[in-house]
């Protein structure tokens, strides 16, 4: 059966989606210029807990928040509240300037693919918020909009990683197959966490050593990656 929604998620979440996700390692050229990320078994451990610790509780909840935004319309501030606190608690200045660079762009390809019905509330978002509210828009069901969303932030970091280590592609591709389990369960958490009444309170992060990574990288003497 023809599924358009489903099509359009699978578009959504690809890697090569001109939106400037495949230009950032997000810390990782850090580790691997500093010698602390050398090997798939590294990269699996780093992404398992980037994804528990980070990913999944900030930006992930954040995605299924934003969906419920665009679902239940209830005015701009709760939306436009989100994106500050996502600002506010990216400190360090490449990874926040490049979420909010993704979200911008996804919003004007979304335009120019006709499939945003109704701009998201503000003028600054974040990429896991215009996924959210997209999403819901484009008639995904919210569980596999946030996982599909988890699942494309780990494929970018291990496309990275690729690159950076370097690791064989077939190497990468094991190391995601094998997060396929906790990517559901942090995309069930995140979503039933979204529905509760105090959402906000559960968005946070404990990540300090990649925090740091993250800062440093604008210092290294030689990038290949803009964060």
């Amino acid at each position: 059966m023809f599924d358009p929604a489903l099509l359009k998620l699978l578009q959504l979440s690809d890697s090569a989606l001109p939106i400037g996700s495949y230009s950032h390692s997000w810390g990782l050229e850090t580790w691997v210029q500093q010698g602390q990320l050398s090997s798939s078994d590294e990269l699996l451990a780093v992404l398992r807990t980037l994804l528990e610790q980070s990913i999944a509780p900030v930006d992930g909840l954040a995605c299924a928040m934003a969906y419920q935004a665009s679902a239940n319309r209830l005015g701009g501030p709760d939306f436009i509240q989100l994106n500050q606190i996502l600002t506010a608690t990216k400190w360090a200045k490449e990874p926040q300037r490049a979420s909010l660079d993704l979200g911008r762009r996804l919003v004007s390809l979304a335009q120019r693919l006709d499939w945003l019905q109704e701009l998201p509330p503000g003028q600054y978002w974040h990429h896991c918020t215009v996924f959210g509210w997209l999403t819901y828009q484009l008639n995904i069901a919210i569980e596999p909009a946030v996982t599909a969303y988890l699942l494309s932030n780990l494929m970018s970091l291990t496309s990275a990683a690729v690159r950076l280590i370097p690791l064989g592609h077939s190497q990468g591709q094991q190391v995601l197959a094998a997060l396929h389990t906790q990517v559901f369960e942090q995309a069930r958490w995140c979503c039933a966490t979204a529905g509760r009444a105090d959402p906000l309170t559960h968005l946070g992060s404990f990540t300090p050593q990649h925090e740091l990574a993250c800062q440093a990288h604008q210092n290294l003497y030689s990038r290949l990656f803009q964060s």
